[in-house]
This record gives C-alpha cells, sequence and structure tokens, in this order.
C-alpha cells in the first residue's frame, strides 16, 4: 500500500470528523434466554434534538459543525438498538475512503440533491428522497458528483459507530496538542488499533480512481 494514498485517506478521514469538528463503546448487546430474544431493559426518555444542534458524549465531546456533518441520536437514546448522523456534502466533493464494515450494517436517507453510493462494484444514485442500505461485509463508500450541495443521514446498525467517531476526534485533539497530524507515525498507529476494535477495513489504493473519474476534490 502506498504511503501517500494511505496519508491521503487519514487525511479525508480526518476532514469528515475533526475538520468538521474515535474510546471504543459498542451498542447494548442482546441475549437469548429460552430460545426466546431478551433486550435489556431500560426506561427511554424523551430526547429533543433541535435542527443544527449535535448532542454530546458523556465526556462532553462531539464532532460536526452543521456543514459537513455531526451525531444525532445517540445509541444510549435508544437502548443501543441505532444511532444516527447527519452529514453533508459540497458540490464535487468525496465521502470516505472505501472500506467494509465486520459488523455494522447502514442506512442512508437522502434529504438533498444526489448521492453517490458504492457497494462492492455496483454505483447508485440515491436522490433526495431516496433510501438506500449498506450492508456489512462489502466494501463501499460515497460521494457527491453534483454540482449543488448533498445531504443525508446515516443510521448505523448493530453498533455504535458514534462512539468510534468521538474517539477519531479525541485522537485528533490530542495529536494537536503535541503538534502533530493525524498522518503522523503516531496518528497512523492510533487510528490502525481504533479501526480494528470497531471491524473496519480500509482500502486506500481504491480511492484515487473514484477521484479522479468523477472529479472530486477531498
Amino acid at each position: 500500500m502506498k504511503s501517500s494514498t494511505r496519508r491521503s485517506a487519514l487525511k479525508q478521514m480526518a476532514f469528515l470528523t475533526i475538520g468538521s469538528g474515535f474510546v471504543f463503546q459498542s451498542c447494548n448487546s442482546v441475549a437469548h434466554e429460552n430460545d426466546s430474544l431478551v433486550i435489556p431493559h431500560k426506561p427511554l426518555k424523551p430526547v429533543y434534538i433541535p435542527s443544527g444542534t449535535f448532542p454530546k458524549a458523556a465526556d462532553g465531546s462531539t464532532f460536526g459543525d452543521g456543514v459537513t456533518g455531526g451525531p444525532k441520536v445517540r445509541s444510549e437514546y435508544t437502548n443501543g438498538q441505532f444511532c444516527c448522523q447527519e452529514g453533508f456534502l459540497k458540490p464535487k466533493t468525496a465521502g470516505p475512503p472505501p472500506h467494509l464494515h465486520k459488523e455494522l450494517d447502514e442506512v442512508m436517507r437522502v434529504v438533498e440533491g444526489t448521492v453517490h453510493v458504492l457497494v462492492g462494484d455496483t454505483v447508485t444514485e440515491v436522490h433526495a428522497g431516496d433510501w438506500h442500505v449498506r450492508p456489512h461485509g462489502i466494501i463501499h463508500t460515497f460521494w457527491n458528483a453534483g454540482e449543488v450541495p448533498a445531504g443525508f443521514i446515516d443510521i448505523y446498525l448493530n453498533q455504535d459507530l458514534l462512539s468510534m467517531f468521538d474517539e477519531y476526534t479525541r485522537i485528533g485533539i490530542k495529536l494537536k496538542s503535541k503538534g502533530l497530524e493525524m498522518q503522523s507515525p503516531e496518528g497512523i498507529n492510533l487510528t490502525d488499533e481504533l479501526m480494528k476494535k470497531f471491524g473496519i477495513t480500509m482500502f486506500p489504493d481504491k480511492f484515487p480512481p473514484i477521484i479522479q473519474k468523477y472529479g472530486l476534490t477531498v
């Protein structure tokens, strides 16, 4: 894997999290008792999330600035059933580097513009009002190839991915305090450890052809 390609992928991950602003914590597990599905019970409370606001993690950290996205429904609001974030992509802008999840399934709903979604070898244009499901175990990514901004909601099932983004942001802040970047050796090691914890495998070598074909910026 070329180091320059890897650095480019890390830079894009940083842009999508720290630039808009991952401690491992997965969604609550479910147990089986007498062949019945038992979900740990914890009374839920109503949560109001005004437009343009991004709920913070327990330690007060968050990511997102209202332009490139941020958390909306956190896992603790749903007893670990799901969590989601709101995302925005400027025209001709790439999303995350191609990657796959070992366990996480994702559901996207586009609310404005059009988002191109790659799953395996198939690219689908997802327009405003459309939904798209990205199953785990398949390489995927998305981008905005259009001339207008694109907005979407990503729903995460089977795993609390927002905690990963939170910790990625903390890593960036820690490195910055040392005068280091995410592309530094320490940043790469910390990112690799984080991706391993969350079962994420990156494929940065697949990124440049997409960027070139659709004329994207990162």
